[in-house]
């Protein structure tokens, strides 16, 4: 028979009192620890107190004794009577006299001031001449504990000898004062016990303490600790009291601590030694006493606590039971949400394949539109309108590429995946290329467009570049888009570079001359001004939402409204904040900052690039084998590869591939991964597995391998990188995402297979792989005139006037203006103006030009 299971009732009433009572118990816990350490710092304070105001009690006490018994013995006439006393013989009339005077003194002296329990006058032989106490009188007494004192000197502290009376077996205190005669010889001493009982009832006051608190003084007598005052002294303690406490104050220690004290009782204990008087003061309350408060207030919280968490249980329990009754509803709901989560998780998969598709789709065209473009771009004349045209093309078709990728990008915004990628790259070339990208844009406006870069801003930085070439083409383009007339200014600079100067229709940074950049990181500073529509100020606060468009925007029915937004999370990521300023039918101002490093010409990602004329001789012919099924695309790559020498044959999908693969062996597989029939996947694991059966049957038959594993290199148009991992899990050896640079397929032909290439120079006979740098004696073929005009330009930045002069240099020295209109384009004008004004000195070395750069 089954056991009845609880019900769900039932269930939740026990496990809310069960979690009541661990609540209760935790919050009595904390509330006991806290109040017993709050108490204890309580009880220290007030033990301290009480032993303060006890020790001045009785330091005030043992000083206004001391400076009694010094006045007492110092009067002239007592002086006086005390030498005639120790000078004269018992028989004489002076000897009678002086002691009937000193015995009266002495007298009224014990009745006035009672501190003194007995005074005696001692002489050279220790024989008492006369005492308060007769019976003292004519006996002889040692004393080895006195405090001697001289004179009386205000505020003068010391400390009091005690010690064991043989007469009392108590503590006692014993001032003493020398006798002299009128040649300064000891006649004798004069004796003061103090009577210690103020002592005690100082210590003996309950003035601020509780039921156990406990005061006492205790001091080293007979070379043990002994107490010098406690309410009761007669404690029967054979090693003298003993605790943590009072071992402490005797090594002259002050403190407070919980200890055992000298009967071995819990305590709360304050401790200090008194220097002045050579004793301890202890002050001390039970453990128990001092902690009560605490464990009345954790009872307390255990009984409200239990009583509440008694009438929430019932509560609970009817709560409980409406639950249950809504259970059956609960689920339903459940199963309802279920089938909501299946939706969306198919509509994602949706959104993933449709993504993936257009990335495909939109990819592969543009693929053989910049890879055809390279090869014109390869067999053109660099000087010729035509080459010009087809970097134009080129140019426009990355940025182009560039803004799909971000489009894409845009799944990864909403997933909360947008990563900081940082790469060294060249600012100066993204800056140069983003010019002549916007500026045919901005002309069919009628606009100028200006791009102002600080003297002292790095040419090579590490950061995100995509993140920032997307961030300054929202920006530039939203600025020529909606300006009809001025200009549109991309300004760059650095902190030490902001001494602006005005212009009649904007402010840029005045360039000051370039400085080598520490490497620590900087800031850096981008500003897009347009003299364009403007937005409202009231539109501002909103300007960076998502979706949102100012009303010009609106009214023009251009844009998504994601630009901004995006740009703002670009900007954040770079360590920066994206910022506007405008005001309406006046342009507008954006302006952000970013955290870079600065980064060497050998950090780039790349390398120069050389463009590849040929295979290097003397090299094995290498099979290399297309999978394409975009007839474009195919032919691109074939074209390529066969013009510099490899023996190229192609497919259009992966079951042909196999075939081929299985038929003539190529070295190495450029294979497309989205193909119908069989796609690259699966082609590419039917591949490995036919290479790890054929290794299988060589080692049965002990034969050595015909060919080394062929190298399968992946062509995809995904934008995705997570795409790399599936590729890669495969079987490909590498990945390259369309569209590709040229030069990308060669090198990772050379990566793979080890070929080596003849490279063609743009500078010299293409023989020779490198170029040798411009020098300041290249420049001295053309004029005086000519030179000192080309300084001044580079002098005050005027790349037009700069470009003007570089097309009078003779065709036959066509190298120098290729160097000189690259090294323009590059705003490298630091470099031209040291090269000019080093030309000019070699011309006349007699007159060097001076410079104010």
């Amino acid at each position: 028979m089954n056991r009845q299971q609880p019900n769900f009732t039932a269930q939740i009433a026990r496990s809310f009192f069960l979690l009541s009572l661990l609540t209760i118990s935790m919050v009595g816990s904390v509330a006991y620890v806290r109040g017993r350490a709050a108490l204890q710092q309580a009880a220290f304070s007030r033990l301290t107190l009480a032993a303060t105001l006890k020790e001045k009690e009785i330091s005030r006490w043992l000083v206004s004794c001391e400076e009694d018994f010094l006045i007492i013995a110092d009067f002239p006439s007592v002086r006086q009577d005390m030498r005639s006393l120790l000078d004269s013989e018992p028989e004489t009339a002076a000897y009678q006299e002086a002691y009937q005077r000193l015995s009266v003194y002495l007298a009224e002296i014990s009745e006035k001031k009672p501190k003194f329990t007995e005074i005696s006058l001692q002489n050279r032989a220790n024989k008492i001449v006369i005492s308060t106490n007769p019976l003292l009188q004519g006996t002889y007494e040692i004393s080895t504990n006195l405090t001697e004192l001289k004179t009386v000197v205000p505020s003068e502290t010391f400390a009091p000898t005690f010690y064991v009376s043989p007469k009392t077996g108590k503590p006692a205190i014993t001032y003493a004062t020398k006798v002299y005669d009128a040649n300064g010889e000891r006649q004798g001493m004069i004796l003061a016990d103090l009577n210690l009982k103020r002592i005690d009832d100082i210590i003996s006051e309950r003035t601020g303490l509780d039921k156990t608190d406990e005061t006492y003084l205790v001091g080293s007598l007979a070379s043990k600790a002994a107490f010098i005052s406690r309410d009761d002294t007669t404690l029967a303690l054979p090693d003298g009291p003993h605790s943590q406490g009072i071992d402490a104050a005797l090594k002259g220690e002050n403190g407070a601590a919980l200890y055992n004290n000298y009967q071995g009782q819990r305590v709360l204990g304050v401790y200090s030694w008194l220097a002045g008087q050579d004793i301890a003061l202890l002050a001390e309350i039970s453990e128990s006493e001092a902690f009560a408060p605490a464990r009345q207030l954790a009872t307390a919280i255990m009984l409200v606590g239990l009583g509440a968490a008694g009438i929430l249980s019932l509560g609970v329990s009817r709560l409980a039971h409406q639950l249950s009754e809504s259970r059956k509803q609960i689920e339903s709901y459940s199963d309802r949400l279920e089938k909501t989560a299946a939706a969306a998780n198919t509509a994602n998969r949706t959104k993933s394949e449709f993504l993936a598709n257009m990335s495909h789709e939109l990819r592969t065209p543009l693929n053989a539109i910049l890879g055809f473009t390279q090869m014109m771009q390869r067999d053109s004349d660099r000087n010729s309108p035509q080459h010009e045209y087809l970097g134009i093309i080129s140019r426009s078709g990355e940025h182009l590429l560039n803004l799909i990728n971000d489009v894409l990008s845009m799944a990864k915004i909403e997933a909360g995946r947008t990563t900081f990628e940082p790469s060294a790259f060249d600012l100066r070339h993204l800056l140069r290329t983003l010019e002549e990208t916007l500026r045919m844009k901005a002309e069919e406006k009628s606009l100028q467009l200006f791009v102002i870069v600080g003297g002292s801003v790095p040419q090579f930085i590490k950061t995100d570049e995509m993140k920032l070439r997307q961030v300054l083409v929202n920006l530039l383009g939203n600025a020529i888009k909606f300006t009809q007339a001025g200009n549109v200014t991309l300004a760059v600079s650095m902190p030490e570079d902001l001494k602006v100067t005005q212009t009649p229709e904007f402010q840029v940074s005045t360039i000051l001359p370039h400085i080598i950049p520490p490497a620590v990181p900087q800031r850096i500073l981008f500003s897009v001004q347009d003299t364009g529509v403007g937005i409202e100020p009231s539109e501002l606060p909103r300007l960076f939402d998502p979706f949102y468009q100012s009303s010009k925007t609106r009214k023009a029915h251009q844009g998504t409204g994601l630009g901004l937004a995006i740009s703002q999370r670009f900007v954040g990521l770079m360590g920066g904040t994206l910022r506007a300023d405008s005001k309406l039918d006046q342009g507008a101002t954006f302006f952000f900052e970013i955290q870079a490093l600065p980064a060497a010409p050998n950090e780039l990602a790349t390398a120069p690039i050389h463009e590849v004329l040929c295979l290097a001789p003397e090299q094995p012919s290498y099979r290399i084998l297309v999978v394409e099924d975009i007839a474009s695309a195919r032919k691109l790559l074939v074209s390529l590869l066969s013009l510099v020498g490899f023996e190229v044959r192609a497919v259009v999908n992966g079951q042909a591939a196999i075939a081929a693969y299985q038929t003539w062996h190529p070295h190495l597989i450029w294979m497309d991964m989205r193909m119908p029939v069989m796609d690259g996947y699966e082609a590419t694991q039917q591949i490995r597995a036919l290479e790890r059966q054929q290794e299988r049957q060589q080692k049965g038959l002990k034969q050595e391998k015909n060919h080394a594993p062929i190298t399968i290199i992946a062509l995809t148009a995904s934008a995705f990188e997570e795409e790399r991992a599936a590729v890669i899990a495969s079987g490909c050896d590498d990945f390259v995402r369309k569209p590709f640079h040229t030069h990308v397929i060669f090198e990772k032909m050379a990566e793979h297979l080890g070929v080596q290439y003849l490279y063609k120079n743009s500078l010299e006979d293409p023989a020779h792989p490198t170029a040798t740098p411009l020098k300041s004696e290249d420049l001295t073929v053309m004029s005086a005139a000519w030179l000192a005009q080309f300084y001044q330009a580079a002098v005050q930045v005027d790349a037009e006037q700069l470009h003007q002069l570089i097309e009078k240099i003779p065709a036959n020295y066509s190298q120098i203006a290729t160097a000189l209109s690259t090294s323009t384009r590059n705003f490298c004008f630091d470099e031209l103006i040291a090269l000019a004004k080093t030309a000019i000195e070699q011309n006349a070395p007699a007159a060097p030009i001076e410079t104010d750069v």
